[in-house]
């Protein structure tokens, strides 16, 4: 375990092993987890993920371009399911 003082204005200074990843001026994402340690995530991390995920659904024919509209599309498939009446 490595330790850390928070400074003035609520600063850290990050310890050298773990500056390899990170660079002045990165926009980081901050989060606590449950155990209330301190996470930083690299905007680009996230955003990289995100796009990858977005490719999977971005082929995808039978899914609507809206959302909106996609989730109409079940809600009223489950209501007629429901209701014992057959989709046409």
């Amino acid at each position: 375990m490595v330790t850390t003082k928070i400074g003035s204005n609520y600063t850290i200074k990050i310890p050298k092993g773990f500056r390899t990843n990170l660079h002045i001026g990165q926009q980081v994402a901050v989060s606590v987890d449950g155990q209330g340690r301190l996470i930083l995530t690299p905007m680009e991390q996230a955003r990289a993920i995100l796009e990858e995920t977005f490719g999977i659904w971005a082929k995808r024919t039978d899914v609507p371009k809206s959302g909106i509209r996609y989730m109409d599309q079940i809600r009223r498939g489950r209501r007629l399911k429901n209701l014992g009446i057959r989709k046409v």
